[in-house]
């Protein structure tokens, strides 16, 4: 394991451990199955997935107005080097980072020195019943990662389909983030799918590398 590697996991069992304790002291029935089904990630995951775990923290750190653990979250974003798709949309480890000095004028928010070309996430909604797409072009020989993040515990799904619109990956999401990895042998255009079953809007995190 690297040194950037050693020093998001440290991070992360902080997250997880502040998240642990917030929750218990809460005690209240909105955290139901959907924090508790919750999993941290190995040593083995890679930075888009460390990603999305960070940004499940991170919104549970924000729900119980947790400084420490927004800031843990906040600071693993930066580590990592993960940045919003475009500027529509909000930097998280800024936001997660600034929320938590406010929170506690104690808590010093994460340093940015101008991160390393990181994974790249974006925050999106579909609709009840229904269906978003969108494309994304993935190198040749450069192993593709693409994760979902649910916002709630409500189900969601992700098919990603090839040029040839022959399926790469497809998952069912309820309250863990999945990923989808593969090595494109050309580079290409991959439409991503993402659909829910749901009466409800369903709010979500898509993060690419």
């Amino acid at each position: 394991m690297n040194c950037q590697n050693s020093s998001v996991m440290a991070l992360w069992m902080s997250v997880s451990l502040l998240s642990g304790c917030a929750g218990a002291s809460a005690g209240i029935a909105s955290q139901t199955e959907f924090v508790a089904d919750r999993v941290s990630p190995s040593v083995d995951d890679g930075p888009v997935m460390r990603t999305a775990h960070a940004i499940l923290a991170g919104k549970q750190g924000e729900e119980n107005s947790d400084a420490a653990a927004l800031r843990a979250a906040a600071q693993i974003l930066q580590a990592i080097g993960a940045r919003p798709d475009g500027e529509q949309d909000e930097d998280l480890s800024k936001r997660w980072g600034e929320r938590a000095q406010a929170l506690d004028p104690s808590t010093r928010p994460p340093v940015y020195r101008g991160r390393a070309l990181g994974p790249s996430y974006r925050k999106g909604k579909v609709s009840a019943k229904s269906g978003v797409s969108t494309d994304q072009i993935f190198l040749a020989g450069k192993k593709a990662s693409v994760a979902l993040v649910p916002v709630s515990s409500k189900p969601l799904s992700i098919k990603i389909v090839d040029p040839q619109g022959k399926d790469i990956c497809r998952q069912n999401v309820s309250s863990k983030p999945v990923n989808c990895e593969w090595l494109p042998l050309f580079t290409e255009r991959y439409r991503i799918n993402i659909h829910t079953s749901a009466t409800q809007p369903v709010a979500y995190y898509l993060i690419s590398n």
